[in-house]
């Protein structure tokens, strides 16, 4: 059994390989490989009936994502209806997160119409309302979950950032069923962009019940310190958590503690079962007829499943519910059950519920999270059970799962082990009881819970600070290049190896399996050659610079909110999965958001020796034509601004850098305009040709002149611009004008991020073809824009 769900899980797996989904046809398999079954009974070998048994679940996993998948994505937003007005009618899917700025949730369309005609549904969507002038432009915009609304809506189909290290958006909207997105439209020729229809719509009991919830938690904490943390204990609601405390989470390993899974399931179920075995017996005749471990038992499952539904059956506690229903289940017909069977049922559960699951990375250290600690009750590290033994657990299941969190995340907390030690007790034992207590008397006894929930933030306020003088050490995270999947297999098998008893055979070639994921190759460019990225960063601009032994960042792309920038969720990224941890110069081209929106982050997150820009941000230095310098073999010249000139818009006083190797070379030109690109081709006319031309102020019509790109002479040119950006850059007639001087082009939205080499030996046509993150990475879910 335990092999078959395994074969299950890789036809799954081999799935999300693809780069496009197969036909549904393929699903006509199925017929033939129910035929086996009836072939076998022809082999008298038991290993062959098995290996055919095993094949048969293997195509059966195979054919089960595919059915999802095309379940998902065959129900889409037309293309031609993407930005359109769409009087749209459904229900709020979702508790919604407010800022100053928005207000953002899903929901579950019922039906559409545009221009008077009804389009079918696409089911989930996720939408933002935006307030108006600072307020909200509605007296009733305060939406709940639940509820049926009837809004104008704008749309787009399913589109994120693609770039190498970064989050894949589109998967995880996919994952979640979201079919488009987009915004309220608030128009004032509609008078009723936003119309409440019901309060409670029905079939949503569960979700409303969760809201009505989140809104008593969130009155009660609203003077405690630590909100939202409590609340995401209380019903895995982690959006009041700031980033700032994500922060000490992931940099000590405690993440985990706020997601509701077994550590808090089976905390719940276990104070129930040995309250229910203890009390019943003085239940009369009740006691007499089942017997005190049976109720208890389904008491506690049934908290359980109740405390998982309040949860929103996220991954790691669908698991947590499924593997104590099947030992409940087992107390229930006084049956014993081996931990492996608890945990493959579990497996197959999960994937059968959503196979989908295997995208999430919560699945994986969910999953190998329990195996280490089944392995380690087991006996089979020879543990014994007591403080010495919870410290060395917590030092292996650490260990062991580096591996996996490199692979995922290219970080890993070196300090998780010091940190779960003293953690995992104190929320376990102290604040996760005294929250689910306040929580049960939030309703009926607003004072006493919170008045519970003030001491549970006291416990947690003792234990933040040490959590935090964790985070603040220099060595509290190993940042690592991401391994492939070889390197991880020998890294795991590697860590499992060290952690074996003293005598184990071979323990020690554990040290040799972890080389390369301690020393990766990362394939640097070689001297007098230079890797430029354009990444994609949406309506902004950031690029990567790497020579053999230096890194430049041009601009860190834009900041969309206090909690939301492209330098976190992608230069930062992508830097790192390089294992760079410093940049030698990080330049500023001008003071516009989408272009310096993400330096604190970076900032924050790097050691910089030079800062560069053409607006005097603190603690730089100014750039300005002449100024030219090499790295390894690889000259870089900066063009403008000319310090003989007065720009009135800050655009055309951008920092423009070119940077050239061999025969090759990039021009970086900011947000330049036509007054600037004429001063250039003035000036500078003898250096601007190049290779590779970044388009001016993302292809906007005020840029793009004809004497610039006559001087530059570019083979390709590279719009950094947004998917459906409400700017409609790039232009027309900059897109023809390119188109007349038959130049190929390469959009950020379209491509992803964009990558060449210059310079080398033995040049070749070859290298100077633009590689395409978004068409060397595509999975069967990303858009084809």
């Amino acid at each position: 059994m335990k092999s078959g769900i395994i074969s299950f899980l890789f036809g799954i797996l081999l799935l999300q390989q693809f780069t496009s989904l197969p036909d549904i046809s393929w699903c006509w398999a199925l017929l033939s490989i129910f035929s086996l079954p009836f072939l076998s009974r022809y082999f008298n070998n038991v290993q062959t009936v098995r290996n055919i048994r095993i094949i048969i679940l293997f195509v059966l996993g195979f054919l089960w994502a595919l059915l999802r998948a095309h379940w998902v994505l065959d129900i889409s937003l037309p293309g031609d209806l993407q930005g359109k007005d769409l009087l749209v009618t459904g229900v709020i899917a979702s508790i919604p997160l407010e800022d100053k700025r928005k207000q953002r949730f899903e929901f579950n369309i019922e039906t559409i119409e545009f221009n008077k005609q009804k389009i079918a549904s696409i089911g989930k969507v996720r939408i933002s309302w935006y307030r108006k002038r600072g307020r909200w432009s509605d007296k009733n915009s305060k939406i709940k979950a639940g509820q049926r609304w009837q809004f104008w809506l704008r749309l787009k189909q399913p589109h994120g950032f693609m770039n190498s290290g970064g989050f894949d958006y589109e998967g995880w909207l996919y994952q979640k069923k979201i079919r488009a997105t987009g915004y309220v439209r608030i128009n004032a020729k509609k008078k009723q962009f936003a119309k409440k229809l019901d309060d409670e719509a029905s079939g949503y009991s569960m979700l409303i019940l969760r809201q009505n919830l989140y809104d008593a938690l969130t009155k009660i904490t609203s003077r405690n310190k630590y909100a939202g943390i409590l609340v995401a204990l209380a019903m895995g609601e982690r959006t009041g958590i700031s980033q700032e405390q994500w922060h000490v989470f992931r940099a000590t390993g405690t993440s985990h503690l706020v997601a509701i899974s077994g550590l808090h399931i089976g905390l719940l179920a276990g104070f129930v079962f040995l309250i229910m075995r203890r009390l019943w017996p003085y239940c009369g005749n009740a006691g007499l007829k089942l017997a005190s471990p049976r109720i208890a038992a389904l008491s506690a499952l049934f908290m359980a499943a109740f405390y998982a539904a309040l949860s929103g059956f996220a991954v790691p506690a669908q698991r947590a519910l499924i593997m104590l229903s099947i030992v409940m289940i087992s107390i229930f017909k006084l049956h014993k059950v081996q931990s492996s069977q608890v945990l493959s049922f579990a497996l197959l559960s999960v994937l059968l519920f959503d196979p989908v699951a295997v995208l999430s990375a919560g699945f994986w250290l969910s999953f190998a999270a329990v195996v280490i600690i089944s392995i380690a009750a087991s006996g089979r590290l020879n543990i014994d059970i007591n403080w010495k033994m919870w410290g060395r657990l917590q030092w292996r299941i650490s260990l062991a799962l580096i591996p996996l969190l490199i692979f995922l995340f290219q970080q890993a907390s070196i300090v998780s082990p010091f940190a779960n030690l003293i953690a995992i007790p104190m929320v376990s034992f102290l604040v996760v009881p005294l929250t689910l207590l306040a929580t049960s008397m939030a309703s009926f006894l607003p004072g006493l819970a919170s008045t519970l929930f003030s001491l549970a933030d006291t416990i947690l306020n003792i234990l933040w600070w040490f959590l935090s003088y964790l985070a603040d050490t220099p060595v509290s995270q190993w940042y690592g290049v991401k391994p492939d999947l070889l390197s991880l297999c020998l890294a795991s098998l590697g860590f499992i190896l060290l952690l074996t008893p003293k005598g184990w055979p071979a323990k020690y070639l554990g040290f040799f399996l972890l080389l390369p994921l301690i020393w990766p190759n990362t394939h640097l460019p070689e001297k007098g050659e230079a890797k430029i990225t354009l990444l994609d960063v949406g309506q902004g601009l950031a690029a990567i610079v790497q020579t053999n032994e230096h890194m430049l960042v041009f601009d860190t792309g834009p900041k969309f909110s206090r909690s939301f920038d492209t330098g976190a969720a992608v230069v930062i990224p992508f830097i790192r999965q390089k294992g760079i941890n410093k940049l030698d110069m990080l330049v500023l081209s001008h003071k516009d958001n989408d272009h310096r929106g993400g330096y604190q982050s970076i900032q924050k997150a790097f050691e910089i020796y030079r800062v560069v820009s053409s607006y005097g941000e603190k603690g730089s230095e100014a750039c300005g034509a002449g100024q030219n310098w090499i790295w390894d073999g690889v000259l870089f010249e900066m063009l403008n601004p000319e310090e003989s000139h007065s720009y009135k818009k800050r655009n055309n006083a951008s920092c423009v850098l070119r940077i050239s190797a061999g025969n090759e070379s990039l021009l970086l030109s900011a947000d330049i305009e036509k007054r600037a690109e004429k001063q250039l081709v003035q000036y500078s006319y003898g250096q601007l040709r190049s290779t590779y031309l970044v388009a001016p102020h993302h292809g906007s019509k005020t840029s793009s002149s004809e004497a610039f790109l006559e001087a530059v002479d570019p083979e390709y040119i590279f719009i950094p611009v947004g998917f459906k950006n409400r700017y409609r850059m790039p232009h027309s007639t900059v897109l023809a004008r390119y188109k007349e001087r038959h130049i190929p082009i390469l959009k950020t939205y379209n491509s992803g991020a964009i990558s060449v080499l210059l310079g080398g030996d033995g040049q070749k046509n070859s290298r100077k073809i633009p590689e395409e993150f978004r068409k060397n990475s595509q999975k069967y879910w990303n858009s084809r824009h």
